[in-house]
C-alpha cells in the first residue's frame, strides 16, 4: 500500500481560508447588530428620545431658583428675591489659565491661586463666583476674556437686615432652605424657574431654551404672610438688645403673643444674625433658641402650682401656710427662701415668691393632680408651632418623683421648659384658661390672590376654668404692685399681671448647677382685665444683679408699653391720654423715588428719602453702582445727596430707620 503525503503549502492555504470566513462572519453579525439597534431607535417614542437628548446636553448648572415673598402681618416685605449675576467658566476654552486668573482676581475679590485651580479643571463648567453685583459684573465684561460666561439668576434678600432673622431663617446660594420659615414653608416658597433649561451644544456653548415643564408654576406657591408685625418685632429686638448689653448677658429672648389666637407677634433673640450675610455666621446661630433650648423656669412656674391648687379647690385664698422662717429640710436636702417669711396666704406666696410656701401648696394638691396640671398646660409636649426644631422639654413621670423632686418642681427646678411653652402657658391664663396653638404664619396667598393656606387658630385644650384664670390674674397683679417682686414691670397706663423668675443654670456635663450662672426672666400680660398681649423677656447669664424683677422686668415694661401704644389700645384711668391706632397707610405711604438716569458718562442719584429698601433697589435698577445700606425701615439719609452725578462703580450709602 502506497504512503499518503499532504502538501504543507496546501494545508496553510486551507487554514487561511477558514480564518477569513470566520472573520467575515463576525463582521456580518456585528453589522446586523448595528442595523437592528438603529431600527429599534427609529421606532422608539419621540418623547423618550427627547429625554435622552436632554440628559446628554443639559448643562450641569444648579441655578438659584426664584422664591415667593415672606411678608409681615401688615404686608410689609421681610424676604424677597432680587436679580444677581453668577459667573462661570469653560476651562477648555481658556488657553492661559494663569493670565486669566490674574485678570479676574481683582474684580471678583478672589485670590489668583484659587481662580487658577478652578480654571485648570478638565470639566466644561465651573462656577467662579455667585451673586455678583452689577458694578463687578461690568468690570468683568470690560476685560472681554474668552471662556468666561455669566447667568442672571435670583438671590434672596432681606430688606430689614437682621430683623426677625431667627424667625425667617435663611437660604443657601442655590435657594436651598437652611432653617426657619424658609425651611418650614419651602413647599410654598420655592417657585419653579420660568427661564427654561440651560442647554449645551456640541461646542460646549450654553444657551437658553424654553421648556413647557419648567415654565409651569405650581398653583400651590404663594407669598407667606407671618403673624409677626415688623414694628412690634423691632420694639422687642431693641429693648432686648439694650437689656443684654446693660447687664452684659450671654444672650436673651423676648416673645410677644396674642393670647386670643396664639399668633406670635414678635420673636426676638440675642445674639441674632443677618440672613442675607451668612459668610461668617456659625450655622448653630440659625437655631431658634426659644423653641429648641430647654431651661429651668424657676419661680415663674409657681403660677402653674397655684393653678393646680385653685382648679382642684385644694387651697382657698384665705388659707395660710407656715413658711418656716425661710428654711425647710426635706429628707437630706434643705430648701430656702430669699427672705425669712413666717405665715403667708397663696396670694402672698406668689407675690413675694416663697419657695417653701409654694411647696406646701403643692403638698395640698398632691403629686398626681399637680402632674396632670403641668401636662395640661403643655409642658413635656411640643406646642405644635409651625417652625422646625421644636423640642418637648423635660418632665419626669410622676411615679418617679421623690419627695425632693415634688418640692423643687413646685418652684420650677428639676423641670425643663422652652420659652415658647412658658409663653403659651401664661397665654392660656390670659385667655380664660383656653390654650391656643402658637403659630407664626397666618396665611399663604397665591400670585392670583387666591388663598392657599389659612391658619385655623386651633384650641388645644382648657387646663383651668375661667374662674381660676381670673383669680390667678388678680394674684399676678399683686406681683407687679407695691411689695411685689416686679414693681419695675408696672405700667401707669395699663394694669399688668405677671411673674418673675430667677433660676440657676444646670451643669449639663457634671450635673447639679453652675455656680454664679443664672437665667432671669419676667412674663406677664396686659391690660390685665382684658389681655391683648403676653410678653416674655429672658436674659441668659446676666452679670451683677441677676434677679428677674431687676434685669428682665424693665425690658418687659418697655416692650409692652410701646406695643400697646402702637396697637392703639386705650390707656385706662380718667386722666389717661387717648391713643389713636395708626393705619398701615398712615405709617407707611412714601412716594416711590424717581429712577436713576444716565447723563453722558455719569449717573444721576435719585432722592431715596422716606422709601423702603426694596424701592431703593428698584430705583437703582441695574445701573453699574454699588449700594450699601445701614439700618432698617424707611430711608432717612443718603450719600451722595439726591441729584449728584456719580461714575460707574461708585458707592451709594443709604441709612434706614424703623417706622413707629
Amino acid at each position: 500500500m502506497a504512503a499518503r503525503f499532504t502538501n504543507p503549502a496546501f494545508a496553510r492555504e486551507s487554514n487561511d481560508r477558514r480564518r477569513l470566513k470566520v472573520f467575515y462572519l463576525v463582521m456580518w453579525i456585528g453589522y446586523m447588530v448595528i442595523v437592528m439597534r438603529g431600527v429599534t431607535l427609529m421606532l422608539q417614542d419621540n418623547k423618550k428620545l427627547g429625554k435622552i437628548a436632554m440628559r446628554q446636553y443639559r448643562a450641569a448648572i444648579q441655578q438659584a431658583t426664584d422664591r415667593s415673598r415672606i411678608l409681615d402681618s401688615r404686608g410689609q416685605e421681610l424676604a424677597i428675591s432680587i436679580p444677581a449675576w453668577s459667573l462661570y467658566a469653560d476651562p477648555k476654552e481658556i488657553a492661559n489659565p494663569q493670565v486669566v486668573a490674574s485678570l479676574l482676581s481683582g474684580p471678583l475679590g478672589i485670590s489668583k491661586e484659587t481662580l487658577h485651580e478652578k480654571l485648570k479643571e478638565r470639566r466644561r463648567f465651573v462656577w467662579l463666583k455667585r451673586r455678583l453685583d452689577q458694578a463687578s459684573m461690568d468690570k468683568v465684561r470690560q476685560l472681554d476674556v474668552g471662556g468666561i460666561y455669566s447667568i442672571k439668576e435670583n438671590m434672596r434678600a432681606y430688606p430689614h437686615g437682621s430683623l426677625a432673622g431667627s424667625v425667617l431663617g435663611a437660604v443657601g446660594v442655590d435657594s436651598q432652605p437652611l432653617g426657619g420659615i424658609e425651611m418650614t414653608y419651602d413647599p410654598y416658597l420655592m417657585i419653579t424657574s420660568q427661564s427654561g433649561a440651560y442647554l449645551k451644544d456640541a461646542r460646549g456653548q450654553i444657551y437658553v431654551t424654553s421648556s413647557p415643564v419648567d415654565a409651569a408654576i405650581s398653583q400651590d406657591k404663594g407669598d407667606v404672610h407671618l403673624t409677626i408685625d415688623k414694628n412690634l418685632q423691632y420694639f422687642a429686638e431693641e429693648s432686648l438688645g439694650k437689656a443684654v448689653q446693660k447687664h452684659n448677658a450671654k444672650g436673651g429672648t423676648a416673645l410677644v403673643m396674642d393670647p386670643a389666637t396664639g399668633a406670635i407677634l414678635a420673636m426676638a433673640l440675642e445674639p441674632s444674625f443677618n440672613p442675607g450675610h451668612l459668610e461668617n455666621v456659625d450655622m448653630a446661630a440659625l437655631r431658634n433658641r426659644s423653641i429648641t433650648d430647654v431651661y429651668e423656669p424657676g419661680s415663674t412656674f409657681k403660677v402653674i402650682t397655684a393653678a393646680a391648687a385653685l382648679e382642684s379647690k385644694s387651697v382657698a385664698l384665705t388659707d395660710k401656710f407656715n413658711c418656716e422662717k425661710g428654711s425647710l429640710q426635706i429628707d437630706n436636702h434643705v430648701i430656702h427662701d430669699h427672705l425669712p417669711y413666717d405665715v403667708l396666704t397663696l396670694s402672698e406666696i406668689i407675690k413675694v415668691s416663697s419657695n417653701i410656701g409654694i411647696y406646701k401648696v403643692e403638698q395640698r394638691v398632691g403629686k398626681q393632680k399637680f402632674y396632670e396640671t403641668i401636662r395640661g398646660f403643655g409642658f413635656g409636649s411640643k406646642t405644635g408651632i409651625d417652625f422646625p426644631g421644636e423640642v418637648s422639654g423635660l418632665v419626669r413621670p410622676v411615679e418617679k418623683w421623690r419627695a425632693i423632686e415634688a418640692a423643687t418642681t413646685s418652684f420650677g427646678q428639676g423641670i425643663g421648659v422652652t420659652a415658647l411653652q412658658l409663653l403659651s402657658a401664661f397665654g392660656t391664663i390670659a385667655n380664660g384658661g383656653v390654650r391656643m396653638r402658637p403659630h407664626l404664619v397666618e396665611k399663604v396667598v397665591g400670585r392670583d390672590g387666591k388663598m392657599i393656606y389659612q391658619a385655623d387658630h386651633a384650641v388645644l385644650n382648657q387646663p383651668v376654668s375661667p374662674a381660676t384664670s381670673r383669680i390667678l390674674t388678680e394674684i399676678l397683679e399683686g406681683v407687679v404692685g407695691p411689695g411685689g417682686t416686679a414693681t419695675a414691670a408696672a405700667i401707669a397706663e395699663y394694669p399688668v399681671a405677671g411673674k418673675t423668675g430667677t433660676a440657676q443654670k444646670v451643669d449639663s456635663r457634671q450635673g447639679g448647677y453652675v455656680k454664679g450662672k443664672f437665667v432671669a426672666s419676667f412674663i406677664g400680660y396686659a391690660p390685665a382685665n382684658n389681655p391683648r398681649l403676653v410678653v416674655l423677656v429672658l436674659l441668659d447669664e446676666p452679670q451683677g444683679s441677676y434677679y428677674g424683677g431687676v434685669v428682665a422686668a424693665p425690658a418687659f415694661r418697655e416692650i409692652m408699653l410701646q406695643s400697646l401704644h402702637y396697637l392703639g389700645v386705650q390707656p385706662q384711668g380718667k386722666d389717661a391720654p387717648i391713643i389713636a391706632a395708626r393705619t398701615p397707610e398712615q405709617r407707611e405711604s412714601p412716594a416711590p423715588p424717581s429712577e436713576m438716569t444716565r447723563e453722558g458718562n455719569f449717573f444721576k442719584v435719585p432722592d431715596f428719602q422716606g422709601v423702603s429698601l426694596r424701592q431703593v433697589l428698584k430705583s437703582a435698577g441695574e445701573f453699574p453702582v454699588e449700594m450699601e445700606f445701614k439700618g432698617r425701615g424707611e430711608a432717612v439719609s443718603q450719600r451722595p445727596q439726591a441729584g449728584s452725578l456719580v461714575t460707574a462703580g461708585s458707592k451709594i450709602y443709604v441709612e434706614f430707620q424703623p417706622l413707629y
